[in-house]
């Protein structure tokens, strides 16, 4: 029932749109939208709808049942030209970095156009304490009885 309504709700969205393209009928995308949203069914509803991507990336980014880095992957497949529009809008979601950055090598995009580079490195990197390297085991024990030997041993 919640994947009925995702997808009336994103024909709705879709068709309200003034850059809407006539080819694009409410019974397809529907049909397509109406099983769980896999990634060849993404990548039809973005190519049928190429002035639309960002609208329809948006109001998937904010649906709980489909994988953003799904949705970001196709979105850049089917319009690699607006990897910076489509990047922001992901930001903007709150899609982690790594996400991005994931979906953008997926694509077949170089991944240093996508990804902020941070003066501390990656912002999910571990916070954890560093371990401390082991002591060096003790040599000799001077068990030779000699004390101004050159070996202690």
């Amino acid at each position: 029932m919640r994947l009925r309504k995702l997808s009336v709700t994103l024909l709705t969205t879709v068709m309200s749109s003034s850059l809407m393209s006539a080819e694009i009928s409410d019974s397809d995308l529907v049909q397509r939208l109406t099983d769980e949203p896999n990634a060849e069914a993404l990548q039809a509803v973005f190519a049928e709808t190429p002035d639309n991507i960002l609208e329809v990336l948006a109001f998937l980014l904010k649906s709980e049942m489909v994988d953003p880095q799904e949705a970001i992957t196709e979105a850049l497949s089917v319009a690699p030209e607006k990897v910076s529009e489509i990047v922001e809008l992901a930001r903007e979601a709150g899609i982690s970095n790594e996400i991005i950055t994931t979906s953008a090598l997926l694509a077949g995009l170089d991944p240093t156009v996508v990804s902020e580079a941070t003066a501390a490195g990656i912002q999910t990197a571990a916070t954890s304490p560093a371990i401390a390297p082991p002591t060096a085991p003790a040599i000799g024990s001077n068990g030779g009885g000699g004390t101004a030997v050159v070996s202690p041993n």
